[in-house]
């Protein structure tokens, strides 16, 4: 399945999917935290503690190649924006309504698009993740090739984390990717962008919903760049031969820029940046999209079309509340 796992097998055939990640067991496990000693002096000893017990999940390393948002765009709309999670929202929104609206103000990112992230993450932080949160992240780290080098320092800023919170690492579970508690931070943003909804420097994302809403909008805003008042997404209408000409040019393109080449192509307005996606319906076809810098924002979080659409749509009819 991966080049690092066959070249295991071939090596330890009686291990199979046993892979050890105990530091007496696994030599780059054994690097890491020499690594993380030598540049954060982080004691060894503690470091070693942390992989106890941990092995290689083949669970993580399966879902990593086939994520929920690369299901067709039907598909995917219709789990996410679902009666029960409109209705869950809704009542989210209301139970969270003063801190929503301090935020709201404070950000100038809308209630409604926040309130949908932590729907969509974790059905309003109902659903954290069953995953050892070290042990997903080490796993990634060292044997899902293609992104190893972002999950090695995911990993690292886990443990500098732990260690300086003095937290318990085997309570925490994460998604299969390790993202983190209600609002689904990757370990490094939560230095960056949590933050405490009441008691400064007690920053709780993982069991406290004000903290985790309060962090949320500060993610959009900081790290997104959230344009106040601006759009995120506008569907378009095309005849049949501009959407056959767009379904073309866009080929197995994510996005394809607004150039002036582009407003004249499809007789769209010009102005602030944007770009154009096409979402696959349950018929066949294909609806077009123009989506501008806070579409941008969301995939920040999450980097897929399908998702920051997602998240837009179901916005929407959280607003209507």
């Amino acid at each position: 399945m991966f080049k690092s796992l066959i070249f295991l097998a071939l090596l330890f055939p009686q291990i199979n999917a046993a892979v050890s990640l105990e530091a007496k067991d696994n030599r780059m496990v054994q690097n890491m935290i020499s690594d993380v000693n030598k540049k954060y002096n982080i004691p060894k000893d503690w470091l070693a503690q942390q992989f106890v017990s941990l092995k290689m999940n083949e669970r993580v390393l399966n879902l990593m190649q086939r994520p929920f948002e690369s299901k067709p765009w039907y598909h995917y709309k219709k789990m996410m924006l679902s009666d029960r999670r409109i209705e869950n929202g809704k009542r989210f929104m209301h139970q969270h309504e003063t801190t929503l609206e301090k935020y709201e103000k404070k950000y100038q990112v809308p209630a409604s698009v926040v309130s949908s992230i932590i729907g969509i993450e974790t059905s309003y932080g109902t659903n954290k993740g069953d995953f050892h949160v070290l042990e997903a992240l080490a796993t990634l780290s060292f044997y899902y090739t293609p992104r190893s080098e972002f999950f090695y320092n995911e990993t690292v800023s886990l443990l500098r984390y732990a260690f300086n919170h003095n937290i318990l690492l085997n309570r925490i579970k994460s998604s299969y990717a390790g993202a983190i508690g209600i609002p689904q931070f990757m370990p490094s943003n939560i230095d960056k962008y949590a933050v405490a909804h009441e008691r400064p420097g007690h920053i709780d994302i993982y069991n406290n919903t004000t903290d985790a809403i309060a962090s949320v909008f500060n993610y959009l805003k900081k790290s997104g760049k959230w344009q106040p008042g601006q759009p995120v997404m506008r569907k378009l209408v095309l005849n049949s031969e501009k959407s056959k000409l767009l379904n073309a040019e866009l080929g197995n393109k994510r996005l394809l820029e607004v150039t002036p080449m582009v407003v004249e192509r499809y007789n769209l307005r010009p102005g602030q940046r944007s770009w154009l996606i096409k979402l696959e319906t349950a018929d066949g076809h294909w609806e077009y999209y123009r989506v501008f810098q806070n579409f941008k924002a969301i995939m920040r979080y999450n980097n897929s079309i399908h998702y920051s659409s997602a998240v837009f749509q179901l916005s929407q009819r959280l607003a209507k509340t």
